[in-house]
Formats: C-alpha cells, structure tokens, sequence
C-alpha cells in the first residue's frame, strides 16, 4: 500500500485522542506498569457524588481489570515499544498531522498490517511469526501530503527471525530501483513509487520500517536516512520484555484503567484488545491529529493515560487538570453545549461537522474526556466518570 496517501477515518475531532477516535484503531499500551495482571484502586474517600447525578445506565465505581488474553499482553508489548518511537517532527518540522488518524497505534498481523506495510511485506512478517508492530505516521497533511514519513517497529520472537525477515523483504524487492540510505549500513531500501521509499533493518528481535516521502525520490531519501539516523540510537535505549515474560506484562497502570468507563460493544470494530488499555505521554504524542497540540499534554505533566469508552489523563496535580480541560475544550471551531446541572466543572462541545458531543470532567489530577451520539448521553457518560474518578481517589 502507499504510505500516507490515503486517510485512515479512525481519528475524531477530539482536540486530545477520545474513544471513538481510537475505537479499533487504539491500544492496550505501555508508561509505568505497577501493578500486576489485575489492578486495585486504592481505597475510596468519603463519598462526595450527588445521589441525583443522571448516569444513565453507566457504571459509576472503578473496574477490576482482569488479566490479559496472549493478544492484550502483545498488544502492551507494542505500546512499550512506543517508547522506543521517535516523533515524525523529529525528521521533519512540518510532519505534524496525522496520529491515530493514520494507525499510530499497534498491530498484530491480517489485515491491519496489511494497512500499514506492503501486502508483501505482511506476507513476508506473517511467515516470520511477527508478534506484534507499533507504528507512528505524520506529514503535512492528513491525505495526500507533500512530505511525510512513517516510522514502524515490528517484533518477532528472535532475532533469527527478524533478520529472516528482512533477507526475505531484499529478495522480493530485488527488481525495484534500490537505494543507498546514508549513515545506517544495511538497510534494505527501494522506491515502492515515485516519490516513496520503503525500508528496513533488523536489530535484535526487532525490524524497523521507515517510508519516506517526498516531492523526490531523493528527498523521501532523505527523510529515511534522518528518521534512522534518530531511530536507531533510541531503540538501542530500549529492552525488549523477554517473549517467556510477555503474558506476565500487567493489564493496568496504577488503576488508570480502572477509572475509565468499560467498552460498550467490546467485539464492535475490531480486535478488543486494541481498544482499551493504557500508555504514557509518548503513546500519546503518536496518537493526537497534531503536534502542535503537545504542549498543552507536556505542560500538564500528563504521564498516564486509560482509554476504553473514554480517556482518562492523569497530569501533574489538580490545577493542571484544570488547565488541560479548558485546552482540551477551547480549539476553534468547538460549539460549546451546556453541561450537567450536579456537575458545574463539566464542558461539553459538539462536533462542528457531525452530530457527537464531547463532554470532559475534571477530578483532583484527572481529567475524564468522553463522546456520545447526543448530549444527553454524552453528559450521562462524563457523569459517571465524575463518580469513578471521586471514588477512586488520588
């Protein structure tokens, strides 16, 4: 397939990464794994929600999380290696747009990874026995950019087997126009079209693809041999979770899952696994439509969040949840909504061009961002995470 040509409708309005944006196109993730295959919260304050709050039917205490399935544990194993991820802008200061819009989140293998690599090269990662691919893609704009770069991370059990994969990548590409990719040895690269060049290199267990692209195949070049030139020293910084330890990897992050609203339709669009579960900042970073709204996340100090049906942030301390609620709730364009009556602090928005509503809360350090068909539902869905967020404490 072409690189970014074509856009990926997967990612919403959302000034942040809401549910809906990353519903089938989303993650169980990396940050800080604390707790074990299960999370607890710690134990509730005083009871401070109205007893009149409208719900709906929405649950309105913390979950427990449940161990992962093996495609959970992988999938985590894939936000980790977010971490290891450098940021589009990093190649290019116009590679900005893009995030969940454009699969910046993981992958396990048929047809998603088909989405993000070559049919070939999926073939070729299938036959290997990839695990699990972690991917982050910007250019200057969402479809059809003049320059953009996508940089992939894709595991396999082995070494072994990574560098199977990639000698067998170099033999089904031998008829393309193949390119020298300066100051990284060994890379496999050809032009895939005019304008893109596909390439690859093992390191470990570990294949990196980087696709450039640009008004010329020297420029997209260019963006190759830089996003390598980052990529590999920070993926030297990185350890792989051992595949005997991956099903031990924890299903939540201190119970930052467990503040999120479960999913609705857990099997409704896509692998279930890939549409709840937690990372950090940088997880974040390769999700949000733009950079140029990182720093309102770094600002805030957010160092974790949960996604399920909803995001949940947590950030430095109760003033930058404030902060970040209002940026969240403040971009041009947003049609502001009238919020619940019991809970004051809640902002609501609709979506300029479709019928969602967002609605966002804020509790001590965490702010709480959901979407609904309506604003009823939608505050109903903010209301609940006001009693999980109050329940679950600091």
């Amino acid at each position: 397939m072409t690189f970014v040509k074509k856009a990926f409708v997967c990612a919403l309005s959302v000034a942040t990464v809401t549910t809906a944006a990353l519903a089938g196109c989303s993650s169980a993730t990396s940050g800080t794994a604390t707790s074990g295959t299960s999370s607890n919260v710690a134990a509730p304050p005083p009871a401070a929600v109205p007893s009149d709050l409208n719900v709906g039917t929405y649950p309105t205490t913390p979950r427990v999380i449940p161990p992962n399935s093996s495609d959970g544990a992988w999938v985590e194993e894939g936000n980790r290696m977010g971490e290891a991820l450098i940021q589009g802008n990093e190649v290019d200061p116009r590679m900005v747009i893009g995030g969940a819009a454009l699969r910046s989140f993981p992958v396990l293998s048929g047809i998603e990874l088909s989405n993000r690599v070559p049919d070939g090269t999926a073939t070729v990662f299938e036959a290997n026995d990839m695990q699990v691919g972690m991917t982050t893609t910007r250019g200057d704009k969402l479809t059809d950019p003049t320059v953009a770069v996508r940089i992939g991370l894709y595991r396999f059990k082995t070494d072994a087997a990574a560098t199977s994969a990639v000698s067998a990548i170099r033999a089904a590409t031998a008829a393309r126009q193949q390119v020298t990719v300066p100051g990284t040895p060994g890379v496999v690269a050809s032009v895939f079209k005019p304008g893109t060049v596909d390439s690859y290199l093992a390191q470990g267990p570990i294949v990196i693809n980087v696709s450039g692209t640009g008004p010329t195949d020297a420029e997209a070049t260019g963006f190759v041999s830089k996003a390598f030139s980052l990529e590999v020293p920070k993926l030297k910084t990185f350890t792989p979770t051992p595949v005997a330890d991956v099903p031990k990897l924890p299903s939540d992050s201190d119970g930052i899952l467990a503040r999120t609203l479960p999913l609705s339709n857990p099997t409704d669009g896509g692998v279930p696994e890939l549409m709840t579960g937690y990372y950090g900042l940088a997880g974040l970073l390769h999700r949000i439509p733009t950079l140029a709204t990182a720093g309102k996340y770094e600002q805030a100090g957010v160092d974790l969040v949960g996604q399920a049906d909803g995001v949940v942030y947590r950030t430095r301390d109760a003033a930058a949840a404030t902060t970040l609620l209002t940026a969240m709730y403040s971009a041009p364009g947003d049609i502001h909504a009238a919020s619940a009556p019991d809970v004051p602090a809640m902002k609501c928005v609709r979506d300029a061009v479709g019928s969602s509503v967002r609605c966002g809360v804020t509790v001590g350090r965490y702010v709480a961002d959901l979407t609904g068909d309506s604003l009823d539902v939608a505050q109903q869905k903010a209301s609940a995470e006001f009693a999980i967020l109050t329940k679950a404490g600091s």
